[in-house]
């Protein structure tokens, strides 16, 4: 741990990142796909560096929740396993046009997104698009030939019978918690604009791979670093996401 990320936990200097209280900090190891007989296999690609953040918190209690309901669930943690997000010179013409050799490490990601029924995409809001890291792994990881094809027709998905969602904490969208409709009466009309916006880009990224959309659980809510209800404020917000993941992926 650097020296500027310890002061920050010591409370010595604010920062405007979320951070889980060192006593409410949870862990979750998932199963992993092998021997996961019928259960539902879920992938999720996880773009957040800090274990001790909101958003990871969000990816633990969906982890959790998600294996206790017949799911199986694979992580793929973009920081732990160094993907590289950039396009390369040597992969363009693979990703481009399905050109060429496949590079190893986009065959073993192409392995997990083939295995699952249900990918999610976790990342923290910044400038209101995937992160980079997360980008990078959409625009490599899902190329041509092996997440659409290009036909007379245009465009063709071949990844049918998959579902697509999106677990997203940030930081004012106008103050809701969960997808179109589910603002909490701050500002339902400025949370309904950006949700409809994503909606737009979850739909077209969806269809464009041959999956179906599922949604977003997009988290505007979250207790002030450090406050002492900090738990009493936590633990309503896992909870939403345990109701979403079951109204959205679940039923």
């Amino acid at each position: 741990m650097n020296t500027l990320t310890a002061k920050i936990l010591q409370r010595k200097i604010p920062t405007s990142a979320t951070i889980i209280p060192k006593n409410l900090q949870q862990r979750y190891k998932p199963r992993g796909f092998n021997n996961s007989g019928d259960k539902t296999k879920v992938l999720i690609v996880a773009g957040e560096p800090r274990k001790y953040s909101l958003t990871y918190d969000l990816i633990y209690t969906a982890m959790k929740y998600l294996e206790e309901n017949n799911c199986v669930v694979t992580l793929r943690d973009l920081y732990d396993i160094g993907f590289d997000p950039v396009l390369r010179k040597e992969e363009f013409y693979y990703i481009k046009d399905g050109l060429g050799t496949i590079p190893k490490h986009l065959a073993v990601e192409q392995n997990y997104v083939q295995q699952a029924d249900i990918l999610i995409f976790a990342y923290p809001n910044w400038h209101d698009t995937p992160i980079a890291i997360v980008k990078g792994y959409m625009e490599k990881v899902f190329a041509s030939g092996f997440a659409y094809k290009i036909t007379s027709e245009g465009p063709k998905g071949l990844l049918q019978g998959k579902y697509l969602y999106t677990i997203m904490n940030c930081g004012y969208l106008g103050g809701g918690q969960g997808y179109i409709g589910d603002g909490l009466g701050q500002n339902d009309s400025l949370w309904d604009r950006y949700m409809q916006a994503f909606k737009v880009f979850d739909d077209d990224t969806a269809n464009f791979w041959g999956m179906k959309n599922a949604g977003r659980f997009v988290n505007d809510q979250h207790p002030q670093n450090f406050a002492p209800n900090y738990a009493d404020k936590l633990e309503p917000i896992r909870q939403a996401l345990r109701d979403h993941l079951q109204r959205d992926l679940l039923n």
